[in-house]
């Protein structure tokens, strides 16, 4: 909900002062995938604190944020692919606004942590344990 809060945010921001369409459809497109990125460093932090994570090595967020960052560069930068999804261009402040709306969703989520953490745990075990087959097999003759 608090994503969907900030990305909301920056395209009304960038309506309300007149940007042109293709400008808001970029801006609006680039921080939507850097407040999914912040979701997921979140997400990995949970037990422990964002910086501990961070210095965790893990290959495949590694591959999945310069993978990330160069689908998001082709799309900035290629011709091509910029008319594909009809973007306009974006200036050095709307990708520092990106980048901002990607660090705010963070903190406010790492700030949120420790209050949602019991009801997460508490959410997470099973009240009972599961058998994986309880049903009786048939006898040999």
């Amino acid at each position: 909900m608090l994503a969907f809060v900030v990305v909301a945010a920056v395209y009304v921001v960038a309506l309300r002062s007149d940007m042109p369409v293709p400008e808001v459809r970029a801006l609006t497109f680039f921080s939507l995938i850097v407040v999914i990125v912040s979701l997921i460093l979140v997400n990995r932090s949970f037990s422990a604190s964002l910086l501990t994570a961070l210095r965790r090595p893990n290959r495949t967020l590694a591959a999945v944020l310069a993978a990330v960052a160069v689908i998001l560069a082709l799309t900035m930068l290629w011709p091509f692919a910029n008319q594909l999804f009809a973007f306009g261009p974006l200036h050095a402040d709307d990708l520092a606004l990106t980048l901002g709306a990607g660090f705010i969703a963070l903190l406010a989520l790492e700030m949120l942590k420790p209050l949602l953490r019991p009801q997460l745990q508490s959410q997470s075990r099973p009240s009972q344990p599961l058998a994986m087959d309880q049903t009786p097999k048939p006898t040999e003759r």
